[in-house]
């Protein structure tokens, strides 16, 4: 995990100010563009290019979502890469509308996670002393602070929205895209997703 990530997770409950949508507007590219539509068709063909940029691209947010949800590095580590395997496979069958191309990876990487999260109840239901036998990591240990506990209070859009726009950086425009929201919906998710943690970050 590096740095910037550990940072932006301690100071979760010091953000007060949130840049306003007229603000945020101004600064936001438009987010459907003839040469993204041009990198997805040079992707079905295969340019190796293509794929380079996207996984250098949002190699990282993806890895700090599934982390945040999984709270284990080297699964999150393989969910990503399964992502990237699972466009790959399935990059024929996507048709461009406009959206931004992590929007796609995002849905991808949900639904293993899901997956994921799925099996892990059915094992943890199989194990008879309830331990795990897991060594942690210092990423993992990270998930025992009082932050990531209160991320786990809220509802699953606001965690969404917490992770897209804090964890993952994404501005609100493309975090709205992802979440098939309008921005000002997305602005009023944040808000009341930053007062749950306030709150509950009090109450601990």
């Amino acid at each position: 995990m590096d740095k910037g990530f550990i940072e932006s997770a301690l100071a979760f409950d010091a953000l007060g100010s949130v840049t306003s949508p007229d603000q945020e507007s101004q600064a936001e590219p438009n987010l459907g563009s003839e040469a993204e539509r041009q990198r997805v068709e040079r992707a079905k063909a295969g340019d190796p290019a293509v794929w380079g940029e996207w996984y250098d691209t949002y190699y990282k947010p993806l890895y700090r979502y599934a982390y945040i949800r999984l709270r284990r590095r080297n699964e999150a580590q393989d969910i990503v890469a399964e992502v990237f395997a699972e466009a790959y496979r399935g990059i024929g069958r996507y048709t461009y509308t406009g959206r931004p191309i992590l929007a796609w990876l995002y849905r991808i990487a949900h639904n293993l996670i899901f997956d994921c999260l799925k099996a892990e109840a059915r094992r943890a239901e199989r194990e008879d002393d309830g331990t795990d036998a897991r060594a942690s990591s210092p990423e993992e240990q990270i998930a025992s602070i009082d932050l990531l506990k209160a991320l786990d209070s809220l509802s699953t859009e606001q965690r969404d929205v917490i992770v897209m726009r804090y964890f993952m950086s994404l501005p609100a425009q493309e975090t709205a895209a992802i979440m098939g929201k309008s921005p000002t919906a997305v602005y009023s998710l944040q808000a009341r997703a930053l007062a749950a943690l306030r709150q509950r970050l009090e109450e601990d």
